[in-house]
C-alpha cells in the first residue's frame, strides 16, 4: 500500500488514472454507460436506414458505384449493394423520420451521463430550449462527422492516385497509404471525441485539458475497431454465431465505446490544467473548475497536500492571488478556482 502512495507521489499521470477511476466508480460510469448503449443501440439503426437511403442515390454513379463496391468487398463483404438501391425509399422514410427522435434521446443521456459525472445539473435549463440545443448538438455531430469522412475518403483515394501515377505502387507505398489513412481515422475519432466532451455537455474548456482524454477516446476506438474485425471473421466461420452476432457485437461494441466515453469525461473531471465554464449555466453561476464541490475534495490516500490545502480553506481566509494560485496547484479538482471560505 504504501508503494503504491509512494508511487502515485511520484508520478502524477498516476495519480490523475487512479482519481478518474475513484470518480468514475463514483458517478456509477458503468451504469451511465448502460443506459446510453439503450438508446445509442436503436439510433445506430435509424442513422444507418438514413445512411442506407443516401447511399443509395449515390450508387447511379457508376465511378461512385465502383468505389463503393470494391470498399464493401473489403471491409462489409456481406452488404448486398443492389439491395441497398432497391430499398432506398422506404428506409429513407422510414430513416428521415426515427433519426431525430431517437437521436435525441441518444443526445440527452449521453449528455446528462457527462454532466452527472462533473458532478452538475444533468437537465439545465427549460425543456423546449434544451430539446432544441439537443437537436443543433446532433445535427452538428453529424455533419461533423460527415464532412471529415469525405475529407477522409478524398485524401486517401487522392494518395492512392499519386502513388498509381507515380508508378510506384509497391509494399512500402500499400504501408505509408496505410498510415495516412490511420492517422486521418485517428484525427477524425480525436475531433468528434473533443465534440462530445465539450459542446454536448456544453462546457468550455482549454486544448491542454480536452486532448489528452480526447485521444484516449481515438485509440480506444481503433483498439475496438481491430477487435471488430477478428470478431466478424469469426462469427463467419460459425452458423451459430450468425443469428446473434450482429446485434450482440454491436451492444457490446456501443457499451464499451460509451464507457470509453464517460471514463474520459472522468479524466477531464479530474483534471487541473485550466478552468471549465458551464455554458448551461446562468452567467453569475458559470464558472465550474472542477467536479462537485468540496465534499468531492476528500483526499485520496496519499494526497495529504490536498487536506491542508483544503483545512486552510475552511478557516474562513480568503487567499489572494497568489493563494488562490497554491490552490490551484494543490487542490483537488472540486476546488480549483473556487472562492475560499464559509
Amino acid at each position: 500500500m504504501k508503494s503504491w502512495l509512494r508511487a502515485r507521489d511520484r508520478h502524477a499521470w498516476l495519480d490523475h488514472v487512479a482519481r478518474a477511476v475513484v470518480r468514475y466508480d463514483q458517478a456509477d460510469g458503468g451504469r451511465l454507460a448502460a443506459a446510453v448503449t439503450y438508446y445509442a443501440f436503436f439510433a445506430t439503426f435509424a442513422l444507418a436506414l438514413l445512411s442506407f437511403a443516401l447511399f443509395a442515390f449515390v450508387l447511379d454513379d457508376p465511378v461512385v458505384l465502383r468505389a463503393i463496391q470494391g470498399y464493401l468487398t473489403e471491409n462489409l463483404p456481406r452488404v448486398d449493394v443492389q439491395a441497398v438501391r432497391d430499398a432506398r425509399g422506404t428506409v429513407g422514410v422510414i430513416g428521415f423520420i426515427g433519426l431525430p427522435i431517437i437521436g435525441w434521446f441518444w443526445v440527452d443521456a449521453l449528455r446528462s451521463s457527462i454532466r452527472a459525472v462533473w458532478g452538475l445539473p444533468e437537465y439545465p435549463g427549460r425543456l423546449l430550449v434544451r430539446v432544441l440545443i439537443d437537436l443543433l448538438v446532433l445535427i452538428g455531430l453529424g455533419l461533423l462527422l460527415a464532412v471529415s469522412l469525405a475529407a477522409v475518403f478524398t485524401t486517401e483515394a487522392g494518395a492512392g492516385w499519386l502513388v498509381t501515377a507515380a508508378g510506384v505502387d509497391g509494399a512500402p507505398s500499400r504501408w505509408l497509404l496505410g498510415a495516412l489513412g490511420f492517422v486521418l481515422e485517428a484525427s477524425v475519432n480525436t475531433l468528434l471525441a473533443m465534440a462530445i466532451l465539450t459542446a454536448l455537455p456544453r462546457l468550455r474548456m482549454p486544448l491542454r485539458r480536452a486532448l489528452g482524454p480526447a485521444l484516449f477516446v481515438a485509440a480506444g476506438l481503433e483498439l475496438l475497431k481491430t477487435l471488430g474485425r477478428l470478431y466478424v471473421r469469426g462469427a463467419e466461420n460459425n452458423a451459430a454465431y450468425l443469428v446473434v452476432a450482429g446485434a450482440v457485437g454491436l451492444l457490446v461494441f456501443l457499451n464499451v465505446v460509451n464507457q470509453l466515453i464517460l471514463f474520459a469525461a472522468t479524466l477531464a473531471a479530474t483534471s487541473i490544467n485550466g478552468q471549465v465554464t458551464d455554458l448551461a449555466a446562468r452567467p453569475r453561476e458559470r464558472q465550474v473548475t472542477g467536479l462537485l464541490g468540496r465534499r468531492s475534495a476528500i483526499p485520496l490516500p496519499g494526497r495529504g497536500r490536498w487536506r491542508r490545502a483544503g483545512t486552510a480553506a475552511t478557516q474562513g481566509r480568503t487567499p489572494g492571488r497568489g493563494a488562490a494560485r497554491t490552490e490551484e496547484l494543490t487542490s483537488p479538482p472540486g476546488t480549483v478556482g473556487r472562492r475560499a471560505g464559509p
